[in-house]
């Protein structure tokens, strides 16, 4: 456990002024390398400070392993405050990130039952915690948006209103198609058409795409079918979707 620091004023001007109003809320700590400060899932609501050093803000994930956030690092010429721990005092009182010292670090923890005062005689701590508080809601907006782009695949979706040719003979097989539901008829010379069917997942001849070569059939896709285009920069990236694609594509093609 962090260490009571020997002076138990903190260097910045805004907190050693909220430290001589409330003593009783005010801890100055001092942490040595690799001792946790916070731990994921603790009951725990108040607000801490680094004053000087890093810390590893990190979380865990399948398996039990670490996930790194990202490195808080302050040091006192650089005379800026760097709060951490304050979305659990507006949320639910549980920490979401464990965070742990990198080096010798100084941090200053101030109980929950200062934020009233805070936030009514000391105006500058205040706007620093909400600007704060602002930056992690936008970090997590992003996250989710990068989340979401992750887990939805990049495609085009379309009900084919009208039985059309989906891709010709010799052409360039520029698109990778999935046919999900519906009918797909193979279309032969003189007209003749035969029902044909796409694989276990939908996809309708994807090596031509894979490899970078030309269709090798005409198919035709019918009314009220459901089609998925993938729009994607680079090929590989439709197996982080569909895994066992890729392990069909070189089954079926040793």
């Amino acid at each position: 456990m962090p260490e009571l620091h020997e002076d138990p004023i903190p260097r910045h001007h805004a907190l050693a002024k909220l430290a001589e109003a409330y003593p009783e809320w005010i801890r100055r700590l001092r942490c040595r390398d690799g001792e946790l400060v916070l731990h994921e899932g603790d009951p725990d609501d108040s607000v801490f400070f680094l004053e000087e050093g890093s810390l590893v803000v990190e979380q865990e994930v399948s398996g039990g392993a670490k996930h790194v956030l990202k490195v808080l690092t302050n040091s006192p010429e650089a005379d800026q405050m760097v709060p951490f721990g304050e979305m659990s005092h507006q949320l639910d009182g549980r920490r979401s990130a464990t965070i742990r010292s990198a080096g010798g670090s100084v941090v200053i923890r101030m109980e929950s039952q200062a934020f009233d005062s805070v936030f009514h005689d000391f105006p500058e701590l205040a706007r620093t915690l909400n600007l704060k508080l602002v930056e992690r809601l936008r970090d997590t907006n992003a996250r989710l948006k990068e989340l979401v782009r992750q887990m939805d695949p990049p495609v085009l979706r379309e009900m084919v209103l009208q039985s059309r040719i989906l891709f010709r003979e010799g052409e360039s097989a520029r698109d990778l198609w999935q046919c999900p539901a519906g009918l797909l008829h193979e279309v032969r010379a003189g007209g003749s058409r035969f029902e044909i069917e796409a694989d276990s997942e939908g996809f309708v001849d994807p090596l031509p795409f894979f490899r970078g070569g030309v269709w090798n059939r005409t198919v035709e896709v019918s009314t009220g079918s459901f089609l998925l285009k993938w729009s994607c920069d680079q090929p590989a990236d439709v197996f982080r979707f569909h895994p066992e694609l890729a392990l069909r594509l070189l089954r079926d093609n040793v």
